[in-house]
This record gives structure tokens, C-alpha cells and sequence, in this order.
């Protein structure tokens, strides 16, 4: 039986236990040698999965029929609002960007040959998770940003670009397997 609370909040005794809570922080290379932290980053970030299911039309069929339905294509896709500007972080959310340095300064430049472009082993957003001292982490594999790159700045405010990194799929792997996965710790 369900208690009244949880009938019209769906509130429960263990719903303290299972959120995810404020912005967290996104790494680069999650779990690799590699791995840094992306930056400081305004207003948070967003986990999209974007999917188109098919209905596999059958006739006689008279709706929806379990069974008859599959994922056709999918977006794996994390949008960062980015706060801290290093000539990495440019270099990572322009595709196929590369930097050089002198004594003065570094410059960022940018090739657009395919051959050029390097991705991510993964992108993360780690964020707190409240039943526990162990975060959630959400991996979006093989992720390059691939949205527009464009830098807001105006006066009295910092500049901050938000950025959309998608996870690809790998020829050399399974390609049934979609390129994101979410851990969650285990509550004792």
C-alpha cells in the first residue's frame, strides 16, 4: 500500500537518498592518465539522450504493440556552459584547433581537415549524489564538441561560451552499444 505522502508527492523515505545535486564538474579523459578537470563552469550543464524510436508497422496491428518498436538513431550529447577560458580549453571546444606558444603569448589556430580532428576518449559531468559520498558520473565516449562555438562577452559580466559535446559511436567496437554510460555508487 502506498502512504498518502508518497501518493501525492511521490516523496518517500528514499527519495533524499537518490538525487543528484548542483552543478557538479565536468572532466576531460574521465579515468584516463590523461584526465583534468574541463573548468569552472556558470548556470551547469545538460545530459541529453535524443533518440528516434520507430514503430514497426505490422498489419492488423491496431496501435502500439509491445515488442514492435526500436531505436532507429540517437544523440548522445552533454552542453557545457564553459566559465574558465585557457587556451586548452579553446582548443578542445574547436574541432580541430591546435595551439602554439612563444615567450609572449599562445595562439590558437584551427584546421578543418578531417584528419585533423581528434577526439575525447570520454567527457564526464560528476556530480554529487546525495544517498552517498561517491558521486553519479555520466561518460559520453569518443565526444568532440561539435556545436557552434560562440563567447559571450559583455560589460560588467565574464565571458562564457556554452558548448555541446556528442558522444560517437565506434566502428572498431559494438556498434549496438550506445557511447554514454551513467554509474551510480552503490548505497549502503
Amino acid at each position: 500500500m502506498v502512504n498518502e505522502m508518497a501518493r501525492n508527492t511521490g516523496v518517500s523515505v528514499e527519495t533524499s537518498k537518490h538525487m543528484i545535486l548542483d552543478a557538479g564538474a565536468v572532466y576531460l579523459n574521465y579515468g584516463e592518465q590523461d584526465e583534468r578537470i574541463f573548468g569552472a563552469t556558470r548556470a551547469g550543464s545538460e545530459f541529453a539522450v535524443e533518440q528516434t524510436v520507430r514503430e514497426i508497422e505490422v498489419d492488423g496491428l491496431r496501435g502500439p504493440t509491445k515488442g514492435f518498436r526500436r531505436v532507429v538513431e540517437e544523440h548522445i550529447r552533454l552542453t557545457v556552459n564553459l566559465l574558465e577560458m585557457t587556451p586548452e580549453n579553446v582548443v578542445v571546444a574547436l574541432v580541430g584547433a591546435s595551439s602554439a606558444s612563444d615567450a609572449s603569448e599562445v595562439t590558437v589556430t584551427r584546421s578543418l581537415a578531417t584528419a585533423d580532428i581528434e577526439y575525447l576518449t570520454n567527457i564526464a559531468l560528476v556530480a554529487d549524489y546525495s544517498g552517498s559520498g561517491d558521486p553519479v558520473v555520466i561518460i559520453l565516449y569518443n565526444a568532440i564538441a561539435d556545436g557552434n562555438f560562440m563567447l559571450s562577452a559583455s560589460d560588467r559580466e565574464e565571458a562564457t561560451t556554452t558548448l555541446q559535446f556528442t558522444g560517437h559511436f565506434d566502428p572498431n567496437g559494438n556498434l549496438d552499444a550506445s557511447p554514454f554510460e551513467i554509474r551510480f555508487p552503490v548505497l549502503v
